[in-house]
């Protein structure tokens, strides 16, 4: 068999093999999420401030692929505000493949997301292909036909909650949402939440 060359037939630079039969290179590692970024697929979604006025729990943001590639969730950001008259913990939950609620049926954009204010590459305008809904303080919880997939409950009622995932897929037609629950005897606080998400096309990710 010959040998094998590997060259760049722009350049003309070939790959190194030394004496030992070891190549020689040069590589960048990349995250999938910071690769997506470099052709325009990683995103950001945010409800905006949601007002809370009761202790009772509410549906706040819902997301639904209807793209043919995966959606990657990588973190969950919770941004809680100051709460009047609660106290104690929080309860946020994320269901898996919800159906039906108030937050599906009024349909109403979250305040990032829909557009290209989302893209997290200032130089694109792809737009995240999905239902994207935020909540509000009437709506009612919704029903997942799959459960609660996740559950954080936490002591700090206010302030700035990341929950990093590595990552949480939803193929075209998978859906979820966030449901939460304020401190005890709220009666006026301000929430927003939001995604870091990314899609795995095919330039991408090669699977």
């Amino acid at each position: 068999m010959g040998d094998v060359v590997l060259r760049d037939p722009v350049t003309g630079a070939g790959a190194h093999v030394d004496a030992n039969q070891h190549q020689h290179v040069e590589s960048v590692n990349r995250d999938e999420k910071d690769q997506a970024a470099r052709f325009g697929q990683k995103f950001n979604i945010n409800t905006g401030d949601i007002t809370i006025t009761t202790a009772n729990k509410h549906s706040v943001l819902y997301l639904k692929n209807t793209g043919d590639d995966t959606m990657v969730i990588n973190s969950l950001i919770y941004n809680l505000g100051a709460t009047a008259s609660g106290t104690g913990d929080v309860l946020i939950e994320v269901l898996r493949n919800p159906t039906a609620g108030a937050i599906i049926t009024n349909a109403v954009a979250p305040s990032v997301g829909q557009g290209i204010s989302a893209n997290q590459n200032f130089s694109f305008t792809s737009l995240l292909q999905g239902l994207i809904y935020k909540g509000a303080n009437a709506d009612v919880v919704i029903s997942a036909s799959d459960g609660v997939s996740i559950s954080t409950r936490s002591a700090a009622n206010t302030g700035r909650i990341v929950v990093s995932l590595g990552s949480l897929e939803l193929e075209k037609g998978a859906s979820m949402a966030i449901d939460y629950t304020p401190p005890a005897s709220n009666t006026s606080q301000k929430v927003q939440f939001a995604l870091a998400i990314h899609v795995r096309t095919p330039k991408v990710a090669a699977v």
